[in-house]
């Protein structure tokens, strides 16, 4: 009993001489769920699990990807994830179905200069124009999300009809293979499927798009349900403030992000290096978030609502 008492106070002596391994070891208590597709705009998780942010937050962060929006949604509304990534777009529409979705932190978006989405055809294909698409097969990630609406939008906007494309579901990864074969006509990516689509001789980007919304805008973004939100506030505030400072770290650090990248992606790291990276939004902004939400009514049609009708404030 004595050996047991020495050793229990010798433990404690430890700990208060090193507090940050105390507050460490109090920090892995709290376990997260987080389901994200594996694309580059996603891997802010791994930032920040990587550069301690979550640590310092006191989260322990168990990460999921899982190629298809629709999945992570369903299983987010299910709660078997806690927090998870979409497009504004895929929220937009599950806010006026009455799915209790809240977006908690910023994620990628569009500024002058910088690429987050392509529209991609094949190398060879004589798809030149928006009106060359109509009548075309083309390959959505998710339908009613990003993948498909801003292609909407750039078609419609350069002389197109969107209504005559025929659009299919085709998880990001499994693209390139489709554009390849022929299966589809053409296709919305970010990276590093760009890249890669563009290194293997496959495809070339017809546009981006993003003209199509706005100069600047947010697009992606992280998400809980309203009842995890009101039963964990702290997780949620803390998760958020660890994802903002991984979005300043990557912003400033474009080279440091690519070993990671291609740890958790599994992509080759010469095409990571190839890539253009995204740009991530430190902090969320109701007014970066409406034009996406007025693009998705239009093509979702539903009525335009605000975008603070979905952002998570204590409380709600």
């Amino acid at each position: 009993m004595k050996f047991t008492r020495m050793r229990a106070a010798q433990t404690i002596a430890g700990a208060a001489a090193s507090p940050w391994l105390f507050a460490k070891a109090a920090a892995q208590a709290t376990t997260i769920r987080v389901a994200m597709p594996p694309i580059e705009p996603a891997c802010l998780v791994y930032y920040a699990k990587e550069n301690g942010y979550f640590d310092k937050a006191g989260l322990d962060v168990d990460i999921t990807q899982n190629p298809s929006t629709p999945a992570i949604v369903s299983a987010t509304a299910a709660g078997t994830y806690d927090i998870a990534y979409a497009t504004i777009s895929t929220l937009a529409v599950a806010h006026v179905k009455g799915l209790p979705f809240v977006i908690i932190a910023a994620d990628g978006g569009i500024i002058p200069g910088r690429m987050a989405g392509a529209i991609m055809v094949p190398l060879n294909s004589p798809i030149k124009t928006a009106k060359d698409l109509e009548g075309k097969t083309f390959g959505a990630a998710g339908l009613n999300t990003i993948a498909e609406y801003a292609p909407r939008a750039w078609i419609d906007k350069h002389g197109g009809d969107s209504t005559t494309v025929k659009f299919i579901e085709i998880p990001f990864p499994e693209a390139p293979g489709a554009l390849a074969t022929g299966r589809i006509d053409a296709t919305y990516l970010v990276e590093p499927f760009i890249t890669i689509v563009t290194k293997r001789n496959i495809g070339k980007i017809l546009a981006t798009g993003d003209d199509a919304i706005a100069p600047r805008f947010l697009a992606t973004v992280w998400y809980t349900t309203s009842q995890y939100a009101k039963a964990h506030p702290d997780n949620v505030t803390r998760f958020a403030s660890a994802i903002s400072e991984a979005a300043r770290w990557a912003n400033a650090n474009p080279s440091s992000v690519v070993p990671l990248l291609s740890k958790y992606l599994k992509a080759d790291p010469a095409i990571v290096a190839a890539a253009a990276r995204p740009y991530y939004f430190e902090r969320l902004v109701t007014a970066e978030m409406q034009p996406w939400i007025n693009v998705t009514a239009k093509y979702a049609k539903f009525t335009v609502f605000p975008a603070s009708e979905l952002v998570y404030t204590a409380g709600r």
